[in-house]
């Protein structure tokens, strides 16, 4: 079966957690005081636009998490791993997942240590879910386990070196140089918020605080509600955005004019907007419009100054490139035990996938006559982000 990619639909695989701690408060963490004064590399695999870091759980537990600046707290997806653990759980709360309205049980643990190597080691209370929602290892081909939140590392300044596939951490006195770009940003509950300003259209602007979100596989989101406070473009593709936790993603994909913040300008920008429809999304919507995420995050190496508020840029060589985005219309997942098998997890219709005739659920066995035994889910997703008009045989 083939089909011609000539639409405009972009994978969104937000893992945006909001965390409701109803009050109470998690105890701060504690670092290995023997690595003070020094920088710290820790090295990162860039999957699916998601920064995967390697490190253990305990110094015995392999783990994958992703590192997130636009999570509070840091978290893994299943109890399996400190069910092992005698008298962990301290407390039981609710967090609200990426669809901003399904509330998710899940435990507050004491102090675990987290290890990444002989580099760096740390003591963190974690967030547990309580049950298994649903696996975003799928929907990144990858084995992950968690979410990293940056905020852990904040008494350091933290550099993104997307090219290096690194994350340093400087001791917070370190100098940074002159090549960066100071841009002021917010901190609140532990995440960083830069203002922007939007043009949705050549006479349509909005000015923005946005969230600078290393854990969204996505250029940019903004939130849309009943109030209309924001305008739409004209042109969108409405449905089904994607999959988080929590349940699916509905909205709308377009595109914007310009993101600018600063002097740094981001033209046609491909845009997701997610439909806030109760009372706890239209609360988080109030302390930020929007998120930043790393398909516009990589054209840049990052420095983010927690304490004094101040985020360091220089672009690199794919600050002007187009950001490519799929356009069969059809998202594709993994499975078995190995992540090695191939799923159509959903077909955006009027598009080149509907087009052909392919459904929800199907198995992809071939791609192009060759055994989807030669891909990656990686590999498969930018197939599909060819140029319009290129032809893509698929056998299910």
């Amino acid at each position: 079966m083939a089909l011609r990619s000539n639409s405009i639909c972009n994978r969104l695989f937000l893992l945006l957690l909001l965390i409701h701690l109803f009050g109470v408060s998690i105890a701060n963490s504690r670092e290995n005081e023997q690595l003070a004064g020094r920088s710290i590399r820790l090295p990162f695999k860039y999957v699916q636009s998601f920064i995967i870091v390697e490190l253990k759980l305990e110094n015995l537990i392999p783990v994958n998490l992703i590192f997130d600046t636009g999570a509070e707290h840091t978290i893994l997806f299943e109890k399996k791993w400190t069910d092992l653990f005698p008298n962990v759980y301290q407390r039981e709360i609710r967090v609200i997942g990426s669809d901003l309205q399904q509330e998710i049980p899940a435990y507050v643990t004491s102090p675990l240590g987290l290890s990444f190597g002989d580099q760096y080691s740390i003591n963190t209370p974690l967030i547990v879910l309580k049950e298994k929602i649903n696996d975003i290892s799928q929907v990144i081909g990858e084995p992950v386990h968690g979410i990293l939140s940056a905020a852990i590392f904040n008494s350091y300044q933290i550099e993104i070196n997307y090219k290096l596939r690194l994350i340093m951490l400087h001791p917070s006195s370190k100098k940074i140089s002159a090549s960066f770009t100071a841009v002021p940003i917010q901190i609140y509950k532990n995440k960083p918020y830069l203002s922007t300003r939007i043009c949705i259209s050549d006479t349509l602007s909005h000015s923005l605080n946005l969230l600078l979100d290393t854990g969204a596989s996505l250029s940019l989101m903004m939130y849309s509600d009943s109030t209309g406070n924001l305008q739409l473009p004209d042109k969108m593709i409405p449905g089904y955005l994607g999959s988080g936790l929590g349940g699916v993603l509905n909205g709308y994909v377009g595109k914007i004019n310009l993101l600018q913040f600063d002097t740094f300008k981001i033209q046609q920008v491909i845009t997701h907007f997610l439909k806030i429809q109760t009372s706890i999304g239209r609360t988080e919507s109030q302390s930020k419009a929007g998120l930043i995420g790393n398909h516009i995050l990589d054209k840049f190496q990052l420095i983010f100054d927690y304490k004094s508020e101040k985020l360091y840029l220089k672009t690199t060589k794919s600050y002007k490139k187009k950001i490519d985005y799929d356009k069969s219309g059809m998202i594709v997942i993994s499975g078995g035990l190995d992540l090695n098998s191939f799923y159509i997890a959903h077909i955006l219709q009027g598009t080149p996938s509907a087009n052909a005739g392919l459904m929800e659920n199907d198995q992809i066995s071939k791609i192009n006559s060759w055994p989807t035994s030669f891909y990656s889910l990686s590999k498969i997703n930018r197939l599909l982000q060819q140029k319009a008009g290129k032809k893509i045989k698929l056998v299910v």
